[in-house]
């Protein structure tokens, strides 16, 4: 088992171009309401969010409805959109924003999730710096430009009368490691890091004359400058179009993720374990991860559940651009019914 995750893990960019070019293959014939599927894919981020699918495929929690369940790793944007685009997974955790930009270019996501609704921290080498406001003229590493990382720091930014084009050096990356390497290096002062690179980092310089500390929280300064009514629904998981004639599946796929989700937050040791061992390719250690699972806001709420705070969510990043969410609010067909969890 451990082998089949580090392998996919590892060939997960070479998998990516395959995908593109498979696009246009024949989705497998549908299997009756029934039967097991011979195969599930899954697909992650290279984060904290891993961990529930890959206890899934550890602990084979999927065996009623499939014989086999494969994890892979995606490591940015346009990696998931190559596989959203061949059809090439069943069920993709992803930023919320980015289902609903291939919702409206109807590329076939229907979202069943939120468990994630906040993962992001400002990290700094300063101790002083408690506000955005502190970092006037100063560099900043930002991951994935026009991203999830990027848009909440420019709604917080602009919603403390901040440009952050003008009133910051934005120095944007191709991916949290490199931000957390060029602030360790000390090639920046600040950068926006998601679990479990924040805690890494910060503990990391621990007892190092130059420490970097955890200044901003984004979703508890979402609530200070934006206002606590309105959350930050920041990543869940979506059915691709190939799963979605077998709602039994999808069910137990909800069911199971659930449970994974309160099993890794009621035994973070454990957790941590199973991602250094089975995810070995994300560098993943033990520690850091148990303690980070404490850093993210996780709860597992229903697409149908959550619709309200993705709304509102989801005006708010459209006042950047109505393109950071596709266009326009998804409508209904966007949000799976939801399974009975009782």
């Amino acid at each position: 088992m451990k082998n089949r995750i580090a392998k996919t893990v590892s060939i997960a960019l070479a998998l990516v171009l395959m995908l593109t070019l498979q696009a246009g293959c024949a989705v497998p014939a549908p299997a009756a309401e029934t039967e097991r599927l011979p195969k599930l894919i899954l697909v992650a981020p290279p984060g904290p969010m891993a961990i529930p699918a890959a206890y899934l495929v550890v602990n084979n929690r999927l065996a009623a409805v499939a014989e086999e369940v494969e994890l892979v790793i995606w490591a940015n944007p346009a990696q998931i959109k190559a596989i959203v685009a061949g059809g090439q997974g069943d069920f993709v955790t992803m930023p919320s924003n980015l289902a609903s930009i291939f919702y409206n270019k109807e590329m076939g996501v229907q979202l069943l999730d939120i468990s994630v609704w906040n993962v992001l921290y400002l990290i700094s080498s300063d101790p002083a710096v408690e506000t955005l406001a502190d970092m006037r003229g100063e560099t900043i590493a930002v991951p994935f430009k026009g991203a999830m990382p990027d848009l909440m720091l420019q709604i917080l930014s602009e919603r403390q009368g901040i440009d952050p084009l003008v009133d910051f050096d934005l120095n944007y990356v191709a991916d949290p490691m490199q931000a957390a390497q060029l602030l360790l290096a000390g090639v920046v002062e600040h950068a926006v890091i998601a679990e479990p690179l924040a805690t890494t980092v910060v503990l990391q310089t621990g007892d190092q004359p130059r420490r970097l500390y955890r200044a901003i929280r984004f979703d508890a300064e979402w609530a200070r400058v934006v206002g606590e009514e309105i959350k930050t629904p920041i990543a869940g998981t979506v059915a691709l179009s190939r799963i979605q004639h077998r709602p039994d599946v999808i069910d137990e796929f909800i069911r199971q993720y659930r449970l994974a989700v309160e099993w890794m937050l009621e035994n973070p040791e454990q957790a941590g374990l199973m991602a250094e061992e089975h995810l070995p390719a994300l560098g993943f250690k033990a520690g850091p991860v148990a303690a980070s699972l404490a850093n993210i806001t996780w709860d597992h709420v229903q697409a149908r559940d959550a619709r309200e705070d993705l709304e509102a969510f989801f005006t708010i990043l459209m006042g950047l651009s109505p393109g950071v969410v596709g266009g326009a609010l998804p409508d209904d067909g966007f949000y799976y019914p939801g399974a009975d969890l009782e």
